[in-house]
């Protein structure tokens, strides 16, 4: 067998079985129709959820974000959610708006993963 074929098969083999990317897991419940009310199956704490919701701004590739009706900048959304946690949040609720790009709601998932916050549910109408 030629030494190139040999290096062939071998840069395949490396190639195939690496990893490029990191996989994080994250839990998310899928809310349908109803109120936005405490879900007494997925939390114990007397402090209501945290209210997360997104909409596009026309025109751009950003989002605005607000945090129980306070607007935050995305890159404060983590300290915003570890901040409520303090004070006892345990769970918060996405409400993406009508429009809103998928992958706009998973940077928000992600942000919100990277805090301390223990669940976010996502709410779809």
């Amino acid at each position: 067998m030629p030494l190139i074929d040999v290096i062939f098969i071998l840069v395949m083999f490396f190639l195939l079985s690496s990893t490029f990317g990191v996989w994080r897991p994250l839990d998310v419940s899928l809310g349908g129709g109803g109120d936005i009310g405490v879900d007494n199956r997925q939390s114990t704490a007397e402090t209501p959820p945290i209210l997360i919701t997104i909409r596009s701004v026309p025109g751009e590739q950003r989002v605005r974000v607000t945090v129980n009706g306070v607007e935050k900048p995305l890159e404060q959304l983590a300290a915003e959610l570890n901040r409520l946690t303090v004070l006892g949040a345990q769970t918060a609720v996405l409400v993406p708006a009508k429009g809103t790009e998928f992958q706009q709601v998973v940077t928000i998932l992600d942000e919100a993963r990277s805090s301390r916050i223990r669940s976010v549910s996502l709410k779809i109408d």
